[in-house]
């Protein structure tokens, strides 16, 4: 992935210089110290701070724990409106491009989002420059992984605070690969394949080798991107516009990918309506002994109550095409950032910098969420209780973002008909692929 080169015209973005400029030091106040802190910030005090997000669940912590905790420190109330993602990105659109005063304060800014939405938020290096509230002084913003400052950076300047970095990583069951012979995890597609095929024989009739997400919906693309950059294949690339997804390398991924399903029945049949619940559900419910999902949902299916596997699963690299050495995997994420038109910036931020915080993002990683920084993805006590976050933490080092550019939008919905094509057996992935780029060559024609 290329680097940011610069803030406005000035030093590479990295993780330290965005300390540069911060604010007076306060001290000495822990986060859940009882005491009402004051934070030295210029402008008045207002009465609610609205934030505007999805209606995913991993927010847990935030709503039921932080916001109570920072209207209890600094009395200010938090309304957090939720929509589905559609009419989120409408909501935030209309709102945005008005030139007019926006609704909320503090907008939960996907990856997907960041190529339309930068021009409106406000740069986080000039927020760090002036704010003065609990964490200015020592926020540890060289903390974050680099991938995750690039994901909610355009153009070498920040626009969000990283919160959630999300990657794919194998999970799988060791006891079952042991009973089949495999003392570990495979490392590579053809070990893969072959561990796939002796699980599933061994859990006939109910539990097969592998798992993924092959509805045509959300979650299908994210699904096969570790597979596609793992075979060295791709999407396109952002400053050329050259397209690669019908490449030798991308179709041969998306060829090893259906087969699984198809030709070497791997997969469950109904993982074709499978999307994000449905890959935890099955996990929980036993139905595969090996996926390539989030990585946050080692929570849900390792330590929920609810889950028939808790307590079975540890994690690997995702496999690599010949080599763990090729293992790659998408990388996504949301980050918090805040609107140049919003009412209440300067508050706003010391409550994305509250939310954002050390303390807080170790506590979120207990409801679900993969928190975007290093030091507590490493935090031995965060190890320990999880398992997957050293895995997260190495896999991260060679994660790709996808395209975060005005066209991924439309190009990505294109691309779900043709893997879903392929799953279905409608069409070879070479003709599936060509389609698809074919599409793709149309619709960044038309935007110019």
């Amino acid at each position: 992935m290329e680097k940011n080169k610069g803030i406005l015209n000035g030093p590479k973005v990295t993780r330290r210089n965005l300390l540069i400029g911060s604010a007076a030091t306060v001290a000495g106040v822990g986060i859940m110290s009882s005491t009402l802190f004051t934070p030295a910030l210029a402008r008045s005090k207002p009465a609610k701070l609205t934030v505007l997000g999805d209606s995913a669940p991993w927010k847990g912590t935030i709503i039921e724990d932080a916001i109570p905790a920072f209207t209890k420190e600094t009395g200010i109330e938090v309304e957090y409106i939720q929509l589905p993602n559609e009419p989120l990105v409408t909501r935030a659109r209309a709102e945005l491009t008005s030139g007019s005063t926006t609704s909320f304060d503090v907008m939960q800014m996907g990856a997907s989002m960041i190529g339309w939405m930068h021009p409106y938020m406000a740069d986080v290096n000039e927020l760090m420059k002036t704010a003065g509230g609990k964490y200015a002084a020592d926020f540890g913003m060289d903390e974050f992984s680099q991938a995750s400052i690039d994901l909610a950076s355009i153009d070498g300047v920040q626009r969000g605070i990283p919160y959630r970095s999300t990657t794919y990583i194998l999970h799988y069951q060791p006891d079952l690969l042991e009973q089949v012979g495999l003392s570990a995890p495979p490392s590579n597609f053809a070990e893969y394949l072959d561990a796939a095929q002796k699980l599933t024989e061994a859990g006939k009739p109910n539990r097969f080798g592998v798992g993924y997400c092959a509805r045509q919906g959300g979650a299908i693309v994210d699904h096969f991107g570790p597979y596609l950059l793992s075979s060295g294949g791709g999407f396109y690339d952002s400053k050329t516009k050259e397209i690669l997804i019908n490449n030798a390398e991308s179709v041969a991924a998306v060829d090893y990918y259906a087969s699984l399903l198809n030709k070497h029945k791997v997969v469950p049949e109904d993982a074709l309506t499978w999307e994000w619940d449905e890959i935890i559900a099955n996990a929980q419910n036993d139905r595969y002994a090996m996926g390539i999902t989030l990585n946050a949902s080692a929570t849900p299916i390792n330590r929920s109550d609810k889950s028939k596997t808790k307590g079975r699963w540890q994690w690997a690299l995702v496999p690599g095409r010949e080599t763990i050495a090729d293992s790659r995997s998408s990388l996504g994420g949301w980050s918090f950032a805040v609107p140049s038109a919003g009412a209440n910036t300067e508050w706003a931020f010391e409550f994305v910098q509250f939310i954002t915080s050390r303390e807080w993002a170790k506590r979120s990683m207990e409801k679900g969420n993969a928190s975007a920084r290093l030091s507590v993805l490493n935090d031995p006590e965060v190890i320990a209780k999880y398992g997957f976050t050293k895995v997260m933490a190495d896999q991260l080092k060679t994660a790709i973002a996808n395209p975060r550019d005005a066209y991924w939008g439309a190009v990505e919905a294109q691309l779900r008909a043709g893997l879903s094509k392929t799953l279905l057996g409608q069409a070879s992935p070479q003709d599936a692929m060509d389609e698809v780029a074919a599409g793709w060559e149309r619709t960044m024609r038309r935007a110019g």
